[in-house]
């Protein structure tokens, strides 16, 4: 077993909550793909802009000829001669109207994948905190059934004292009993609960966290959650929502392909550059060898005339993917704004069911002397003891939940709202403070077995089952 002391705290603020995150969010194929994507609409963007530059293209030929004159002569002799040819050539476009709409439609999808990636950080974030909560709440529970566990254990020994010297009847004795051992089996599933959320934690952040086990939220404090500030929370999300900023930029770039294909119809002109130099030793008409050098100027004027209606058609497929953006826009918005009164709602139940449960514990702490001191006057049987017991450690256990669930409530209302940053977990790191008392855990709870990583099978490798009905 390995004990927590608060001595031994120091290591646990070694090991930030902020740390911990950086680790793992580094680590976290989502947001690793949304990184990648967001680099790679940066490159759509200079090759949008380099469509307004100078495109230069070197060619060289070398070829070998050989020609034979139909005559009379038994074996004609036939004439060889070799040719090589090297070419440059340049061109920039001097008018060309959908250069801009794929600039400015590249850049547009880079915020999109941009704000992707933020969306991306930003869930990663809330799946963080949620871990880390929901190992902690494991903890508590099962923190606070080994205090029911030793005060079920003290009521057990007290009934069977009583019974011996004929002041209580055995049926308190065998109540005791009876919730000695359901706490028992609490335990035991509670021990098994903190094994798994400890795991998942652990696959997050891809280290060790034993430290962070032994730190938990300050009681008696919670976020605060204004009751007529829903308002402004809208307003703020409508400023900075990642998914909502998306849906804007998308539209954006469904505007900017409908220019795009309108200027499909629109002539085009580009200025010409070429320099063309020739060797051979000779051709069909001539023996002679030959050096010749070309020059070549000019513009290009381009003017569509007709392509069968594709322009047309990609221009009303343009049209009707610009609707289906804006309706995409509309339904963000709407889905935000539920969004939000759902997490402002839920953030708000939870600060209140966190306050109530406050007093509800206090209360029934003193219910559970009162009953504890009537037993042991012969005022209440062992049976309402235990029942008092019971209500106080659930009462506990639920206050512990009310802790966490608000905070990341408000922690979910904040990501909803765009305004949710590595320094709400810095904050967070704070409110975690040490246990009051040492907790013995497990090394089945701190170390858990290290699953072996799966690897891929290759595409169009043969199944182990398949190689064994070739033999």
């Amino acid at each position: 077993m390995a004990v927590f002391t608060p001595l031994g705290i120091g290591v646990a603020h070694a090991q930030s909550l902020l740390d911990l995150y950086r680790a793992a969010e580094l680590g976290d194929p989502a947001a690793a793909s949304a990184r990648a994507q967001h680099e790679a609409t940066l490159h759509r963007v200079d090759q949008a802009r380099a469509a307004y530059g100078v495109t230069a293209n070197l060619t060289y030929s070398n070829g070998h000829s050989q020609y034979v004159e139909p005559s009379n002569a038994v074996t004609p002799d036939p004439r060889t001669f070799n040719s090589r040819q090297a070419a440059v050539q340049f061109s920039l476009p001097l008018y060309k109207p959908a250069l801009r709409p794929q600039l400015q439609q590249a850049k547009a999808q880079s915020e999109q994948a941009r704000l992707q990636s933020e969306q991306a950080r930003v869930e990663f974030m809330l799946r963080f905190v949620e871990a880390a909560f929901d190992m902690l709440k494991a903890r508590d529970a099962l923190r606070y059934q080994r205090v029911e566990q030793e005060a079920t254990t003290v009521q057990l020994a007290q009934a069977k004292r009583s019974f011996t010297v004929g002041t209580v009847s055995v049926t308190d004795v065998r109540d005791a009993q009876a919730r000695a051992d359901m706490v028992a089996a609490q335990v035991t599933a509670a021990e098994y609960d903190l094994a798994l959320r400890h795991q998942v934690f652990l696959d997050l952040v891809g280290r060790q966290t034993p430290e962070l086990l032994s730190r938990a939220l300050e009681a008696d404090v919670l976020p605060n959650v204004d009751a007529g500030s829903l308002r402004d929370w809208v307003t703020e999300a409508h400023v900075a929502s990642p998914a909502l900023r998306q849906a804007q930029w998308a539209l954006e770039a469904a505007r900017q392909e409908t220019i795009k294909a309108t200027m499909a119809h629109a002539p085009t002109l580009d200025a010409n550059y070429g320099y063309t130099k020739t060797w051979d030793t000779g051709s069909v008409t001539s023996t002679q060898p030959r050096l010749a050098t070309q020059i070549q100027a000019g513009i290009t004027l381009n003017v569509p005339l007709f392509a069968s209606g594709a322009t047309r058609s990609k221009q009303r497929e343009a049209m009707v993917l610009q609707e289906k953006a804006q309706a995409d826009l509309e339904s963000a918005r709407r889905s935000l704004a539920l969004n939000l009164r759902q997490d402002f709602s839920a953030a708000q139940s939870a600060i209140s069911q966190a306050r109530g449960l406050s007093t509800a514990v206090q209360s029934q702490t003193v219910a559970v002397r009162a009953n504890q001191r009537a037993y042991q006057v012969g005022m209440k049987v062992n049976s309402e003891v235990l029942a008092a017991l019971a209500k106080l450690s659930e009462a506990q256990r639920d206050l512990s939940r009310a802790h966490y669930d608000a905070w990341l409530a408000y922690f979910k209302l904040k990501g909803a709202a765009g305004q949710l940053d590595e320094y709400d977990i810095s904050h967070l790191d704070g409110l975690l403070k040490p246990l009051s008392e040492p907790m013995e855990l497990s090394d089945d709870i701190l170390h858990p077995v290290e699953l072996p990583q799966l690897k891929l099978r290759p595409l169009g490798a043969a199944r182990p089952e398949d190689r064994g009905v070739a033999r």
